[in-house]
């Protein structure tokens, strides 16, 4: 998570990742600015760590490596197959913002996707990205297009969502955010499933990675 500082001819990532399955059959804006500091990124999509300071950066928490994957589900009765978008849930846990302790998410509705970027000097912002594949696949090999998912992006006491809301490119990797330099930002993503079409009964799996890369 953390790199000694280099001016040229290098980048920062770290990246984390959710998996998504299919059964058929304080006022927080939140953008925050932080202190300028060692070159470090640091992303979180579900469970994270924070280690001291309570448990929350903005009193000393430091950030540490968490190899959790989370992931959103739904089953759809086979009675409903095609019948119009349903609600996907999560097995994530996670409420509570790691900057400041707010109760920010809502589960198992929201995932929690936050992180910061800082820097000790003038540097250009980094970027969040998410890379999904074409198509959830079944054991059976059946596929359902990944742009069959999308997201609405919210949190308690947000009244403007930082991460915005938007649907699965499949095939492809998608900017969603550009981030200044010493900020820390967050937001609770809600994943919901078209179910638009008849699919073969079967689960179908694929797992999406989220980015955050600096210059």
């Amino acid at each position: 998570m953390i790199r000694p500082w280099q001016p040229i001819f290098t980048a920062l990532r770290t990246t984390a990742v959710l998996t998504v399955a299919l059964a058929a059959a304080s006022s927080h804006a939140f953008v925050v600015s932080i202190s300028a500091g060692t070159r470090s990124l640091y992303l979180q999509v579900g469970a994270g760590t924070m280690t001291g300071g309570g448990g929350r950066f903005d009193s000393g928490g430091v950030p540490g490596n968490n190899a959790t994957i989370n992931s959103v589900s739904v089953t759809v009765p086979a009675a409903s197959l095609g019948a119009g978008t349903r609600a996907m849930t999560t097995n994530s846990t996670v409420t509570i913002s790691p900057y400041d302790s707010f109760v920010f998410c809502s589960v198992p509705s929201q995932v929690y996707v936050g992180g910061f970027y800082r820097t000790p000097g003038a540097a250009s912002n980094a970027t969040l990205t998410v890379t999904a594949p074409s198509t959830l696949v079944s054991g059976a090999g059946n596929t359902i297009a990944f742009n069959t998912i999308s997201w609405i992006s919210g949190g308690n006491g947000d009244p403007t969502a930082t991460i915005p809301s938007g649907t699965f490119v499949g095939g492809a990797t998608q900017t969603l955010l550009s981030v200044a330099r010493n900020t820390w930002f967050e937001s609770c993503l809600q994943f919901n499933y078209a179910n638009a079409q008849l699919v073969p009964a079967g689960t179908f799996n694929g797992r999406v990675s989220y980015t955050l890369t600096a210059p």
